[in-house]
């Protein structure tokens, strides 16, 4: 994993240490009952940490290898659509993450995006 102080540490600008590291965003809230209407993620690091009940957030552009992670801190399930109407999430149009977990979303190819989950410590 490669951890930002170290980047910096090694001479990168903070610029180039956010596009080889990524970012971070707290006290999302997510909006919407649609792919079009959800709330869309710019950020590596996400947690979520309002979802009324049917609110869901969208995964950015699918590029391979891109990798999103996402906190549901909620108090309801979170819905998770891809960014493109013809990008699948485990080879359906959504996915959802359950209320206190955490899912991690890689894409393996352009219009194809997979999810595991798993319980917050």
């Amino acid at each position: 994993m490669t951890i930002p102080s170290r980047v910096l540490g090694a001479g990168a600008s903070a610029l180039s240490t956010v596009a080889i590291c990524g970012d971070g965003v707290d006290d999302l809230t997510a909006t919407g009952s649609t792919q079009a209407t959800a709330l869309q993620l710019t950020h590596v690091y996400n947690s979520v940490d309002v979802t009324p009940s049917g609110s869901g957030v969208r995964l950015p552009p699918t590029e391979m290898g891109a990798v999103i992670y996402i906190a549901n801190s909620g108090a309801h399930a979170l819905t998770v659509y891809a960014h493109e109407a013809s990008t699948t999430i485990n080879q359906n149009p959504s996915a959802s993450v359950a209320r206190d977990h955490v899912s991690i979303f890689f894409a393996v190819a352009n219009n194809k995006w997979y999810g595991v989950a798993g319980a917050k410590a």
